[in-house]
């Protein structure tokens, strides 16, 4: 008993140390808990910071993939109860435990008899969710295979004990802080991806993704189809209406941008008031479309006079690419947003060569 409490303890001090990603970190955790306990369901609920609901982050064992969008309720079960009073529980026979809610068994189609529940904790020793084991199964040395059938998992006459549960306690601990700690690293690399001013994604996170598009163009020989967009007369409005108003103008034109995209689109802040837009196995047909919605919502945005005396207008570069001529997805698409600046200037306006150039 005591070798394999040392085993367990070495396995999880190894997995929460060897990731950084949250879900790995669950996914390893949640593995060793079955194989140690051998309980014939098990959870990992995260809580909700507005709401104190609880979702069923990992759920392992029979038919769990019916609680993959399930919630329990504020204080709802056994495990709300947990979350509710920060202390571990063993119940040993949950049918007759007035803190007990059947709903789960209804879904998942078996009858809950003993449980293990314990909090999760974090730096701060606030609760942030919870692990929740139901039924054991017999012999422990039998795990759980999630290719065998329900019917073939024989039910064990013992329960959790109160052993058992402070184990668990003490995973559960070491699991929170880690996943704290995992989730404010994976925070910190998100918002080096994020924008500050106006909220959407920034160069470096549209370099990223420009790179994976063009290579999965490159193996699969899809399409794909990109917009550059700018704002045009930008530096008339920072000296006509002051840059605090330019920033203004640059989180309307991002929230247009933002709904008028497809979900699998990728919308980046370029720099200065240039933004672009990567759209995945889409033809020109499907970028011109996009860029009509664009101009539709702008319309609209001006019609409002939000701003009284500025009315918004954008220059839009569009060029699909296929397998042979990705790597100049971007530079022709910065080609096309110039040409459709300067085919709206009056041609008795243009002055340079590079302007006349590029409007022919």
């Amino acid at each position: 008993m005591i070798e394999r409490q040392t085993e367990i303890f070495c396995n999880i001090g190894t997995v929460i140390t060897s990731s950084l990603n949250p879900n790995e970190v669950f996914k390893r955790v949640m593995k060793i808990i079955g194989d140690y306990f051998s309980p014939r369901n098990w959870s990992l609920l995260l809580m909700e910071e507005n709401t104190g609901r609880l979702k069923f982050e990992i759920a392992m064992g029979a038919n769990a993939s019916k609680l993959k969008k399930i919630y329990m309720e504020n204080g709802e079960g056994i495990v709300g109860w947990v979350c509710e009073h920060g202390n571990p529980v063993v119940v040993t026979d949950a049918q007759n435990d007035s803190r007990f809610s059947p709903r789960m068994d209804k879904i998942l189609g078996f009858t809950t008899r003993s449980v293990v529940c314990v909090p999760l904790l974090n730096g701060s020793n606030r609760v942030v969710g919870a692990i929740e084991l139901i039924n054991k199964i017999v012999p422990p040395s039998l795990k759980y295979d999630p290719d065998s059938s329900a019917a073939e998992i024989i039910p064990s006459e013992e329960t959790f004990t109160e052993i058992d549960m402070k184990i668990l306690s003490s995973i559960g601990t070491f699991t929170g802080i880690a996943s704290e700690n995992a989730f404010l690293h994976q925070k910190v690399k998100e918002m080096s991806m994020i924008d500050p001013l106006t909220g959407i994604n920034n160069r470096h996170y549209f370099n990223e993704m420009l790179y994976r598009e063009t290579e999965r163009v490159r193996r699969y020989n899809h399409s794909i189809c990109m917009l550059m967009i700018d704002v045009d007369g930008f530096k008339n409005i920072n000296d006509t209406y002051g840059h605090l108003m330019g920033d203004n103008v640059l989180r309307s034109v991002a929230d247009i941008l933002k709904f008028s995209v497809r979900d699998s689109d990728v919308l980046a802040r370029f720099g200065g008031d240039e933004f672009v837009i990567i759209m995945p196995l889409a033809v020109e047909r499907e970028g011109r479309e996009l860029a009509n919605r664009i101009r539709t919502l702008i319309d609209q945005w001006n019609a409002k006079q939000l701003i009284p005396g500025l009315k918004l207008s954008v220059s839009i570069g569009i060029h699909a690419s296929g397998k042979d001529d990705v790597a100049n997805l971007l530079l022709k698409a910065d080609y096309e947003l110039y040409r459709d600046k300067n085919s709206q200037i009056p041609t008795e306006e243009l002055t340079s060569e590079d302007q006349i150039r590029r409007y022919l």
